[in-house]
């Protein structure tokens, strides 16, 4: 039985198992080298890239240092760059939390209203681009001016002559200390002193007069409530009584629109407020003008 099986199994021909291989990888010799190459070159970049960036965030050059944002003020200009060099020991270039970083420290100036973008620029930069706080107002303190934004956010510094501002009347009797640079001035007698600022600039008939300051230290009658809220004083020295603010006027008050038709009456028979000292623009009549001792006695 065995012998039978043994007959009939005939052993395979190697010369043609051997040809069919050869043949075999010769039609595919090409593309199994390329499949090898790409395979290995895969392999050495990941190695290399794995270097590299070890290499990278090991190097003093691509560490960050400590940010202390110290940015003068552009007063003609809202718009701001700043270039941070990375050159010292820190956290790296690649920390994801590095722009949040940086921006904060910027916008902690209190010169920066807001940081608009923090860019990374190779191979050891970053460009820091914010908008400045712009100068508004200037406010008269016991010891000189200190500024203000339109948000009555506190601008760093003490002037004895402020520089120009926004508004060009200044406030003054505010009252207590200003904050810190930064924080905001939350007063209620700083927020009626702006809003008559920005009213005075927008008031033809008031920017002609050239109210140099709006002083507000009886605002809410802190002071004497029978006497007038706020006070323009114009830069030849005449004082104009506003009367209680917006925020603060009552039933029966005269509106704005009354006011400065009562302030054209005055000018009307004082042109440019010649030989006047004093007007009480809330009021109506001749009682509402007081001249100066000069003028006044030329009158009677």
């Amino acid at each position: 039985m065995l012998r039978k099986l043994l007959k009939k199994f005939r052993p395979p021909d190697l010369d043609k198992v051997a040809a069919g291989l050869g043949a075999f990888a010769s039609r595919h010799r090409a593309a199994g080298r390329a499949l090898l190459f790409a395979g290995g070159f895969a392999f050495v970049v990941l190695l290399i890239h794995r270097e590299v960036y070890s290499f990278l965030t090991r190097r003093g050059a691509y560490n960050v240092p400590d940010i202390h944002a110290a940015v003068a003020p552009a007063w003609s200009d809202r718009q701001g760059e700043e270039i941070v060099r990375i050159d010292n020991p820190g956290a790296t270039l690649f920390d994801e939390s590095l722009v949040a970083k940086v921006g904060k420290a910027f916008e902690d100036c209190a010169w920066i209203k807001r940081v608009t973008a923090v860019e990374r620029v190779f191979p050891d930069q970053l460009r820091i681009r914010f908008e400045y706080r712009k100068p508004h107002a200037a406010v008269r303190c016991e010891n000189g001016y200190v500024l203000v934004d339109a948000d009555a956010v506190r601008l760093p510094g003490v002037y004895a002559e402020p520089p120009a501002c926004e508004r060009s009347a200044r406030v003054a009797g505010v009252g207590g200390r200003p904050p810190e640079p930064g924080k905001v001035w939350d007063t209620p007698a700083l927020k009626a002193g702006l809003k008559m600022a920005d009213y005075v600039d927008a008031t033809p008939l008031l920017a002609r007069l050239k109210v140099r300051e709006i002083n507000v230290a009886n605002h809410g009658g802190r002071l004497d409530p029978r006497m007038s809220e706020v006070t323009l004083a114009t830069s030849s020295g005449v004082e104009l009584a506003w009367g209680r603010t917006p925020d603060t006027a009552r039933f029966g008050d005269p509106s704005p629109e009354e006011k400065l038709e009562n302030l054209r009456e005055v000018l009307a028979a004082y042109p440019d407020l010649t030989g006047v000292r004093r007007v009480k623009i809330h009021f109506r009549g001749a009682k509402a003008v007081e001249p100066t001792e000069g003028h006044a006695q030329n009158r009677r």
